[in-house]
């Protein structure tokens, strides 16, 4: 396996990725001087992250090569760049941004959590229609088409837990059950993946070999009955370990905006007394 990750034709260095990634890393840093702050690395390692979609062997591998590649790229794209975006995000560049008039309807919809829900767990059942999975494989202008589309569901999906506006963020136990209940969703399609008969991504069962790694992938186990099982699992694991990351990170957030409330009204009795 080492072998087929070292081969040169899976490295796309010439991918379009760094014509969005090279001018955003250059616009922060000269807005950000010589102040650097953690919203920075949030950003950069989102960069990284995306970097790594598209130019490392997971980018090359997913171009109809590998089920379980494809699906580590979409979601990569569906929920750690978008999350590490948000993330990035200082507060004081948003405040009042979604109040003027031509984002109203933008903020109503990120009001909404069903939406944003739906908006992260549809996008994942949407593009994994087999005629739809395999078009968009198979097409490139269909292919940005769906990589845009998850990195901005992504973005709706995680507002209502890391949005920079603490107001636009679900109050703790709301945003377990959201997060919880798409860990669910996840599950479910993971399950129909990994356990169904019927190739899911036609385009993965049988693979044009247009760089000649087929006999080593298969050699390696991964034929493509075991690449879709691979597939449903990562589908269905990872994405729920995340959300459950989420949610105890959301708790602890909870538990000190709590803990800092009560010091402060400690200090305000002691000082009155």
């Amino acid at each position: 396996m080492t072998s087929i990750l070292s081969n040169a034709a899976l490295w796309n260095w010439t991918s379009p990725v760094w014509l969005a990634v090279v001018p955003t890393v250059i616009a922060v840093l000269r807005l950000q001087g010589a102040k650097w702050s953690y919203r920075l690395w949030w950003l950069i390692a989102a960069m990284i992250v995306l970097l790594t979609a598209f130019v490392s062997p997971i980018g090359g591998l997913a171009d109809g090569y590998l089920f379980g590649a494809h699906i580590v790229q979409h979601l990569l794209l569906l929920l750690i760049v978008p999350m590490f975006l948000l993330l990035s995000l200082p507060k004081e560049a948003f405040s009042g941004f979604l109040d003027r008039p031509g984002f109203w309807g933008l903020k109503s919809l990120l009001s909404t959590p069903a939406f944003c829900w739906v908006c992260g767990l549809g996008v994942m059942w949407l593009w994994h229609i087999p005629s739809l999975c395999s078009a968009a494989t198979q097409n490139n202008a269909l292919g940005i088409v769906r990589s845009v589309s998850f990195l901005l569901a992504g973005l709706a999906f995680w507002w209502p837990i890391y949005a920079p506006i603490e107001k636009s963020r679900l109050n703790p136990m709301s945003a377990a059950v959201y997060l919880f209940s798409a860990c669910l969703g996840c599950t479910l399609l993971g399950i129909y993946v990994t356990f169904t008969t019927v190739a899911v991504c036609p385009v993965f069962a049988n693979p044009a070999d247009r760089i000649g790694i087929m006999t080593s992938l298969y050699n390696a186990g991964l034929t493509p009955a075991i690449d879709q099982q691979l597939g449903g699992l990562l589908m269905w694991v990872p994405p729920c370990s995340l959300y459950v990351a989420a949610i105890i990170s959301v708790l602890c957030r909870w538990y000190s905006i709590d803990l800092n409330h009560t010091s402060k009204s400690t200090k305000l009795t002691e000082a009155a007394v």
